[in-house]
């Protein structure tokens, strides 16, 4: 099984998020939103253009549906390093897949990879830094 560390900014407000100097960067993003004092998990998705066209087509689309404040964390693949940007790619396609499949009774907006996983996308996924409420370890057995 391919291994892969997965590392989570701060979760940054998303009326700001924009300004961020990692715009141009490629990975994954996890939105939580606060409402009423409950954190929910709302989302995971994955860029390979970059994050500021990405997140700008969720800008005014679906969030607005759910109430409270928005945070977005950004996700860096640090973990393997020197490999090609089409093998980067590959990861955080294969990465996105793997976090929602296993996540997928506390995403509340995440439709695609909800049921299953295919056996090529799977990793073992180490997350550090500002996580959330993601597992510092997700795998996929064979038996799910």
């Amino acid at each position: 099984m391919r291994e892969i560390t997965i590392e989570w900014s701060y979760p940054m407000d998303i009326n700001n998020i924009l300004d961020d100097e990692r715009m141009s960067d490629i990975g994954l993003y996890y939105i939580t939103r606060n409402f009423g004092g409950h954190i929910s998990d709302l989302y995971i998705g994955k860029t390979i253009y970059s994050y500021k066209s990405r997140l700008e087509s969720h800008w005014w689309y679906w969030l607005d549906n759910y109430r409270g404040k928005k945070f977005v964390r950004l996700g860096t693949i640090v973990k393997p390093q020197n490999i090609s940007d089409d093998e980067m790619k590959q990861l955080i396609n294969d990465a996105e897949a793997t976090l929602i499949f296993c996540l997928r009774d506390q995403l509340i907006h995440n439709t695609m990879c909800t049921v299953s996983c295919n056996s090529s996308q799977r990793l073992k996924i180490t997350s550090i830094g500002r996580r959330g409420n993601i597992p510092a370890e997700i795998f996929i057995s064979d038996e799910e």
